[in-house]
């Protein structure tokens, strides 16, 4: 039986990897590395900042020395490649032993977990962390899902864009991801249009030069310039600790929907935009979509190739394959989230879930890869006492894998 089994080998799988290894505790962990960053469009930026971008480690291998040593540190903003490489190259030197095979079920098992993996392989766990990042919560608007493939696109599933050369495409969306792909249709020589329920908003670069006064009133941080950043940088269990009624909307509304300031100058006056403007329905016609918009109270029909959607995420347990029927009842939920005590423990003793999944128990935080700083040590620490009380009491005994070494 080993100790810890991790789902997921993201920034956060990872993250939790190095930690565990670091303090000899066993475990084994699944996913093809980094996969959600490889698969992503071709020519995206990061919107952090490279010193904002680490995936926390005991080692200290920060993104921005990987970039220092590469020549890349004046080059801000990263590009997704770069910060793609960047882990890659960390899981290689940390965490060799991660396994590119998939969970397809977690069950209970005698106090702990059952694993059955995608090639009949099963074994026990008597912890779970899930760290599955983005990859099962691609939003897409009600009103959208029914189109075939080849007609709609969510923006994590556009490897190019060369493809919609020459063709209309239509945009959805408001956020970095929305006015990126827009932007990046327009330079591969599409015609996109870009349909979004509010108004457009680009925040401004922070000069590195600031009177003394304006740094005290918006201190720089890992989410930018802000008094609020600074407290969510510094003070980051505050948010869990807030009533629900106030820190679920606090979660989902804080650093909403915005481009970043690298991008003002590619997008405007290049990708025309429809603001106040929702989909009332689409419907596949003549080899592209046929959308019905309402548009300032006035209802227009807009027919485009293609449709991408750059509608975010959403956060839904039961999109989760892998969680066995038995065991999903058992989780309780802040709306379609695990509900999740400050540990990052559910309400199923011993299953744990970092990341994005635990954004309306923590805040926004646990969004970005900065939140492996703040939330792999809180995990360790719990697992690691956790396992001893097990061990004390004369729980069921593990054997060290390949994985764990002397604290």
């Amino acid at each position: 039986m080993v100790q810890v089994a991790i789902v997921g080998a993201g920034p956060y799988g990872l993250s939790l990897a190095t930690h565990l290894k670091a303090r000899g505790v066993s475990f084994r962990i699944f996913g093809e590395p980094m996969r959600f960053w490889r698969d992503m469009p071709r020519g995206l930026f990061l919107k952090s900042f490279a010193f904002a971008t680490t995936i926390d480690n005991p080692q200290g291998l920060s993104y921005e020395g990987w970039c220092r040593e590469r020549g890349l540190e004046d080059r801000e903003p990263c590009s997704m490649e770069s910060f793609t490489e960047y882990g890659l190259w960390l899981q290689q030197r940390l965490v060799p032993e991660v396994e590119n095979k998939e969970v397809s079920a977690v069950e209970l098992r005698n106090g702990g977990f059952l694993l059955r993996l995608s090639g009949g392989e099963q074994f026990e766990a008597q912890r779970v962390v899930v760290a599955v990042g983005l990859r099962y919560y691609r939003r897409i608007p009600a009103q959208l899902a029914h189109l075939p493939r080849e007609l709609l696109s969510h923006t994590s599933q556009c490897r190019s864009f060369h493809e919609f050369r020459g063709k209309d495409v239509c945009v959805i969306g408001a956020g970095q991801s929305a006015l990126e792909a827009a932007t990046l249709l327009h330079e591969a020589g599409a015609r996109p249009v870009l349909l979004a329920r509010r108004e457009v908003v680009f925040y401004g670069k922070t000069p590195k030069e600031r009177p003394l006064l304006d740094r005290m009133r918006n201190p720089i941080t890992v989410f930018g310039a802000g008094r609020m950043n600074w407290v969510l940088q510094h003070v980051p269990w505050l948010v869990h600790w807030l009533p629900e009624r106030k820190r679920v909307p606090f979660a989902k509304r804080y650093l909403g929907p915005s481009g970043a300031w690298w991008l003002r100058d590619r997008f405007e006056g290049k990708v025309p935009v429809r603001s106040h403007c929702e989909v009332i329905s689409a419907r596949a016609e003549e080899g592209g979509v046929l959308l019905r918009l309402r548009r300032n109270g006035s209802e227009e029909e807009l027919r485009v190739a293609h449709v991408v959607v750059g509608t975010g995420y959403q956060v839904d347990l039961d999109q989760l394959p892998f969680i066995a029927e038995d065991l999903r009842p058992r989780i309780d939920r802040v709306e379609r989230s695990p509900r999740l005590d400050r540990h990052f423990q559910s309400s199923v003793p011993g299953l744990y879930f970092v990341g994005v999944s635990g954004m309306l128990s923590f805040g926004p935080i646990v969004r970005f890869v900065t939140g492996t700083s703040y939330c792999v040590p809180v995990v360790v620490r719990h697992l690691r006492r956790s396992l001893r009380a097990v061990s004390a009491v004369g729980g069921a005994t593990t054997r060290p894998n390949s994985a764990a070494v002397s604290p």
